[in-house]
């Protein structure tokens, strides 16, 4: 219950902060909320559309988390992500909105979480990179990573083009796969892996800013582009590294060379998206279409 009092307090203060106070709201509300689903799947982006007039600004809360919205010249967008490993089940939106006037309101509500219809997988590393499968490595990677995604860039940096995958080598390893390590370890897999020999060039899957081009201990060599929007992606077991933070790219520049180095038994590319801050699915994200108008 402290719990809830405390993140109920962190929302209304971000909100408050962003300009969405309580105010009372219009009489009668000229707002129109769409979705572009019916459900989302564990891990994977729905797309919220808010129109009205006179709207200033709009986030919502979904599963714990602020996700501002965007304009996009028709409309304020917001893009809804579901964490992998959120149970099924009906979870409120909240959809804060500020008009042009100083009123606002709070609209309610709910959106339907799926199966994200996950497999597992066994995977045999050598002894010498056990030690990488230890809670502490994984939580200070983790921690480090999130410093990025909680920067929401309100500016749209990818193209009309949206997102591409990176390669159209062979897939070997889905997203969101439950791992087993050595018959001892349990870890999920936060990207989809992609079969390449060391060396072979990596393409940015969409147009961003290079904000991370470094070694890691799981991921070893490592880029990540922000896309704007709060979408990220990330590149991983890199053998060189050809951009740098604050580089910008276009879909398709040639960002590294693949390799086999962090946690890696072999060579290949570990492509990972994130979108407002969760892991999503970088295929459901390219099917999206973001790139063209609604």
């Amino acid at each position: 219950m402290t719990r809830l009092i405390i993140l109920s307090s962190l929302i209304l203060t971000v909100l408050v902060g962003a300009g969405v106070a309580t105010a009372q709201a219009p009489a009668a509300s000229p707002v129109s909320i769409s979705y572009d689903f019916q459900w989302i799947r564990q891990g994977s982006v729905g797309i919220v559309r808010v129109t009205g007039t006179g709207l200033a600004d709009v986030r919502a809360v979904f599963q714990e988390r602020v996700h501002p919205f965007y304009w996009d010249g028709r409309a304020f967008v917001g893009l809804i992500a579901a964490d992998m490993e959120q149970d099924v089940g009906s979870y409120p939106l909240q959809v804060w909105v500020r008009y042009q006037d100083g009123s606002s309101e709070r609209i309610d509500r709910t959106i339907e979480v799926n199966y994200g219809e996950f497999g597992r997988a066994d995977v045999v590393l050598p002894a010498s990179l056990m030690p990488l499968l230890d809670p502490q490595v994984e939580e200070d990677e983790m921690a480090r990573l999130d410093t990025f995604f909680r920067r929401f860039t309100p500016e749209r940096y990818w193209a009309e083009d949206g997102f591409v995958v990176p390669s159209a080598n062979p897939q070997i390893g889905p997203f969101g796969t439950w791992r087993l390590y050595n018959g001892t370890v349990w870890r999920r897999h936060t990207g989809l892996d992609i079969r390449m020999p060391i060396g072979t060039p990596v393409t940015a899957a969409g147009s961003g800013r290079v904000v991370l081009a470094t070694m890691l201990s799981i991921r070893g060599g490592y880029v990540l582009i922000d896309h704007g929007w709060g979408i990220y992606s990330g590149y991983a077991h890199l053998s060189e590294l050809l951009v740098v933070p604050g580089q910008w790219v276009r879909q398709g520049d040639v960002i590294a060379l693949s390799g086999m180095n962090g946690r890696s038994a072999g060579a290949h590319l570990h492509w990972e998206m994130v979108v407002g801050g969760t892991w999503v699915n970088p295929e459901q994200v390219v099917s999206l279409g973001l790139g063209a108008q609604p």
